[in-house]
């Protein structure tokens, strides 16, 4: 259900200003020619597919050329050199669709024909302009081939029926257009208010959002990739505005005419506040009226109150029940803040028992490691003494044999290593005294260093072992405050008598009703007069123009319609927002931005990213977060249509220079695969003109479907 109930809606704006006005004159103020159930999301089921493009002319050189390419469902691409008619091709390609011309001012003499051929649904089209003069042209209900056969055999004056429309001029050709493609995609026009640029002219001007404008969401602009629309999309909300009629929202068009109401109504309360200066005077005769009347109002208050019919008064109860109310919330307050204070300190408990588990883990590390360094050092202090042992023991005689040893043979075991014993020469070499000592150096360093760690460590440990005694303390310090603070209970209970004795002074007040009412009047009356006492003497008292308190209730009206209007479209348009949302994160998730972890579109339909656990804006996104993000959104809108049947995008998408911020290669090989990807998921549901000078993309698509141009070679 996407529709509202207009009767219902106006009496229930009416109930809100039932006292100040009819039910006729708040119709009269929200009426709508066109109603309020003008938009639908359903898809129409509808897309446009471009088939053919074909141009000629003349250039500045006096070389004729002609161009003409068959045009693929899918993804087509015109791969060539920087400033070589890429976007050219895609400017004519606008100007055929929208009557648009922004081709570039020295290219636009060049082109003199233009044929591009199209589809809507099943029917094909062919939309023809001649620049020979001024632009002159029509759309007709044909080929491309069948046209170029009937202009060559001169009988395009014969088929009548089968011209859409004829122009003869730019501004003709934008007119009919826009009036065609906004019957054939259900599109209206939306309008905003702007202030004129000049400083005297103080009169809102109303601009439309034309044909042109919702162009935007199919041509994606290489000068606009920093944006979610284009760059002027902040004057009068025009992204905004684009996005709602893409998407068929429900209530856009009556939120739209109401907002456009009511800044023409602000625009007139604001010439009237600055013109009309002049404040209500004050005289003496009106002073003196009212200070009569409250003087009469007083004595009659003050007889009723003497008669003593009037015997209850339930202020002081409302007094006490307020004051026990308050002392109710204090107590909740300080209960809630000594919860706090004891949840922060159990909740820094854990983390500071972990870190002393680590550090004692660290400091028996240290501990092993110094007694690994002081067994190495005792071995070779063990082994230089043994070897020095047996370096000083002289053997005079063979334990064995008893056979004295010669001096000889002492002499050939110092010179030639030969035992003066055994007769064997060694193989081992000794191990000099000047490198064990070295070894002996560096362990004991490297102890000092441990041993300095273990000091280091140590005194960590028993500054956090103190910190954790004081957080102990801290906790339990925070607990008894905790149970300290008082039940609410007894309070609780005192609150529902004052409520029982309240409503026995209700029951007894109705037993008085009349004297009552007059009691009350007469409090109005004086608290009015009062006001109109002190207004006089502060002289601040005006009296405005009829017509002043008449746009007042109307800003009022429609502030108040608007705001129901708004709440009510939320709730209508959760199901296609929340499709839209998970489309969108889909698609940015599977083009490598995995740290987007949810998409959200907020009241005023702003794209929100969460990434990394922050809430940012589609401008605070990378130039390369930026590229994936908008062509994941204009497929997301396209997939919205191929997946629910909702939106009204036409399923065609133009990107001219995509990448030119991402020049690293593993980006542009990254950009190049999601491309490809796109075209092998969608080929048949879409179509989609990429135009780079990155030769990375060249794989994207089908042979037949890639343009290559060599380097330094126009595209036509």
């Amino acid at each position: 259900m996407t529709e509202i109930s207009y009767k219902d809606f106006i009496k229930y704006v009416h109930r809100h200003f039932e006292d100040e006005t009819s039910l006729e004159e708040v119709e009269k103020v929200l009426y709508l020619k066109e109603g309020y159930n003008k938009d639908n999301p359903s898809s129409i089921g509808k897309s446009l597919v471009l088939n053919r493009l074909v141009f000629s002319g003349k250039k500045i050189s006096g070389e004729k050329y002609r161009y003409d390419q068959k045009l693929y469902k899918g993804i087509n691409t015109w791969i060539a050199d920087n400033h070589k008619g890429k976007s050219t091709i895609f400017k004519i390609i606008k100007f055929a669709l929208t009557g648009t011309n922004s081709i570039k001012r020295d290219i636009k003499p060049w082109i003199e024909k233009i044929l591009l051929e199209f589809n809507i649904g099943k029917v094909t089209y062919t939309c023809y302009i001649d620049r020979t003069g001024r632009d002159r042209g029509a759309l007709y209900r044909l080929t491309i081939t069948e046209f170029i056969e009937l202009d060559n055999n001169k009988k395009l004056d014969t088929i009548d029926s089968d011209i859409e429309f004829a122009f003869k001029s730019n501004i003709q050709m934008e007119e009919k257009l826009q009036e065609f493609f906004f019957e054939q995609f259900s599109f209206y026009t939306l309008k905003y208010t702007q202030h004129s640029s000049s400083k005297d002219d103080f009169n809102l001007k109303i601009a439309n959002l034309s044909w042109s404008t919702y162009f935007k969401s199919i041509y994606l602009e290489s000068s606009n990739y920093e944006y979610l629309f284009f760059d002027g999309e902040k004057y009068g909300s025009q992204g905004r505005k684009i996005f709602e009629m893409i998407l068929g929202l429900p209530l856009t068009y009556p939120i739209n005419m109401l907002n456009l109401q009511l800044d023409r109504v602000k625009e007139e309360i604001g010439k009237i506040k600055l013109t009309d200066k002049s404040k209500a005077e004050t005289t003496k005769a009106k002073k003196e009226k009212v200070n009569k009347r409250l003087l009469e109002a007083q004595k009659e208050l003050a007889e009723i109150k003497k008669s003593g019919q009037i015997t209850f008064d339930e202020n002081p109860l409302i007094e006490e029940y307020n004051r026990i109310q308050e002392t109710v919330n204090e107590i909740r307050k300080r209960k809630r803040l000594a919860n706090e204070a004891y949840q922060t300190e159990i909740n820094k408990k854990l983390p500071l028992e972990t870190e002393i588990r680590n550090l004692k883990n660290d400091h028996h590390k240290i501990e092993t490691e110094i007694n690994k360094l002081s067994k190495q050092e005792l071995n070779i202090e063990l082994y230089k003494q043994t070897e020095s042992f047996f370096s000083n023991l002289d053997i005079k005689t063979c334990p064995h044999c008893e056979i004295d040893i010669s001096e000889n043979k002492k002499k050939n075991e110092q010179e030639k290593h030969v035992c003066s014993l055994c007769g064997e020469i060694s193989t081992q070499q000794k191990v000099e005294e000047t490198e064990l000592l070295e070894k002996l150096y560096r362990i004991k360093e490297e102890k000092k260093k441990h041993l300095f760690k273990l000091q280091k460590i140590t005194k960590v440990i028993d500054h956090r072992e103190n910190e954790l005694k004081t957080l102990k303390k801290s906790i339990s310090d925070n607990y008894f405050k905790l149970v300290a603070v008082p039940s609410i209970d007894s309070y609780n209970r005192e609150l529902k008598e004052i409520e029982a004795q309240i409503k026995r002074i209700y029951k007894e007040r109705n037993e008085q009703k009349e004297l009552i009412q007059k009691k009350n009047e007469l409090i109005k009356e004086e608290a009015v007069l009062k006001f109109q006492l002190k207004e006089i003497n502060n002289e601040k008292k005006s009296d405005r123009p009829v017509k002043l308190k008449e746009l007042d209730l109307k800003k009022e009206i429609l502030n108040y319609a608007l705001h129901a209007l708004e709440h009510k479209r939320i709730k209508l348009n959760k199901d296609i927002l929340n499709k839209l949302k998970q489309l969108i994160l889909n698609e940015i998730q599977s083009f490598g931005l995995t740290n987007i972890e949810q998409i959200n579109i907020d009241d005023k339909y702003n794209l929100i990213f969460t990434q990394n656990q922050v809430d940012i804006f589609f401008n605070d996104l990378t130039e390369g977060e930026k590229l994936r993000a908008k062509l994941a959104f204009y497929l997301s809108l396209i997939q919205l249509d191929i997946e629910h049947n909702l939106g009204r995008h036409p399923r065609f998408l133009i990107f001219d220079s995509p990448g030119s911020e991402e020049m690293v290669p593993k980006h542009l090989h990254g950009l190049s695969d999601i491309l490809k990807n796109v075209n092998d998921r969608f080929k048949d549901q879409l179509q989609i003109f990429v135009g780079s000078a990155l030769r990375e993309f060249v794989q994207i698509s089908d042979k037949k479907k890639t343009m290559i141009k060599k380097e330094d070679q126009f595209v036509f």
